[in-house]
């Protein structure tokens, strides 16, 4: 193991950068002061977020390839809720000096990995020393000429609301099966899909195991954003805070109520609940659907019958009843303080 005070920053980048594979438009990619990148459009959507070891991630219940994986995504979910696909990213990895070199491999190996899959380069970044390990994202989009950006503020009465993902809340249950000690022993493979055999529809791994995994390397689907969503999206954003704080923003910038059919839910909560079971600490599976971030899936409004291939009907847009303030219902009851903040 070698650790990164005993590299110089060049011997670093050198052990890092050959495994960051370069699309045809990138003209000049790490090593100079700046990448350069033939546009896809004039019209760029950009975005960025950091993962900070002890508040995103704990080292012990995690491995390098997710932590990439992790920040790929969550950057890349970003740009495809606007409808834009993702281009290139930059990155930024501030670390101690102690850190093992192979650890920022792992890292750089994942985030070029998830990055590939969805043909993004990485073409750039920083290297830094810092108390703690953190990898900050910055993504560039393209979106094309005459297609508008996929806006919060679009959903309107009638419309139906959908999510991008066949299950909500596995981050969460990962998280707290992590936090309650399992993390460690639980941070291996992510398994296989399980098949149900009839229509090819894969049924979403539960056990202990993938839950950790997709806690932390959450893998939504989030080419549907550039993909499916142009034209038929009225609003949209991913799920990074949870399904009732991130639905709220919806309603609140389009000024409606956004209805959520418990039938439909309610299997989510079923299949997270022998999760629940496991822990020590009475949990709630409710709340991991409702609440629980980090999930990154689309969660989207559409006109009746314009749902596409990959998403799938979780509720009704419907318009405040009088004296009703915008926001994201259950059963009548409004789901106020539900999700995660930051300085919450």
């Amino acid at each position: 193991m070698t650790r990164i005070e005993h590299l110089t920053e060049s011997g670093l980048l050198e052990r890092i950068t050959p495994g960051l594979a370069q699309g045809s438009d990138v003209e000049l990619g790490p090593g100079d002061d700046a990448a350069v990148v033939r546009l896809a459009s004039p019209r760029l959507v950009i975005t960025t977020d950091t993962l900070t070891e002890g508040h995103d991630f704990l080292l012990s219940a995690t491995r390098p390839e997710w932590i990439g994986r992790k920040a790929a995504v969550q950057n890349l979910a970003d740009v495809a809720a606007m409808g834009a696909r993702p281009q290139a990213v930059v990155v930024s990895v501030s670390a101690p000096r102690e850190t093992p070199a192979e650890l920022l491999e792992g890292i750089s190996r994942g985030l070029a990995e998830r990055c590939a899959r969805e043909g993004v380069s990485v073409v750039g970044g920083d290297l830094g020393a810092a108390d703690s390990l953190s990898i900050t994202v910055t993504a560039v989009g393209a979106l094309p000429e005459g297609q508008a950006p996929v806006r919060r503020d679009g959903a309107r009465p009638d419309q139906v609301l959908a999510l991008g993902s066949p299950l909500i809340g596995r981050s969460a249950a990962g998280l707290a099966l992590v936090l309650a000690g399992e993390g460690e022993a639980l941070a291996g493979d992510r398994g296989t899909d399980g098949d149900d055999g009839d229509d090819g529809v894969r049924s979403p791994d539960v056990t202990p195991a993938a839950l950790v995994a997709w806690h932390d390397a959450p893998d939504p689907e989030i080419s549907l954003g550039w993909t499916a969503c142009p034209g038929r999206a009225r609003a949209m954003l991913d799920v990074s805070d949870g399904l009732a704080r991130d639905g709220g923003r919806i309603a609140r910038a389009s000024g409606v109520v956004l209805d959520l059919d418990r039938a439909v839910l309610a299997a989510d909560a079923d299949a997270l609940a022998p999760a629940a079971d496991l822990l020590t600490e009475p949990a709630d599976p409710w709340q991991w659907v409702l609440g629980g971030g980090e999930e990154h899936a689309l969660l989207a409004t559409f006109e009746e019958g314009e749902i596409p291939a990959g998403f799938r009907r979780i509720g009704l847009v419907r318009a405040p009843s009088p004296g009703e303030e915008p926001g994201v219902v259950l059963d009548g009851t409004v789901l106020a303080d539900l999700g995660f903040d930051h300085f919450g």
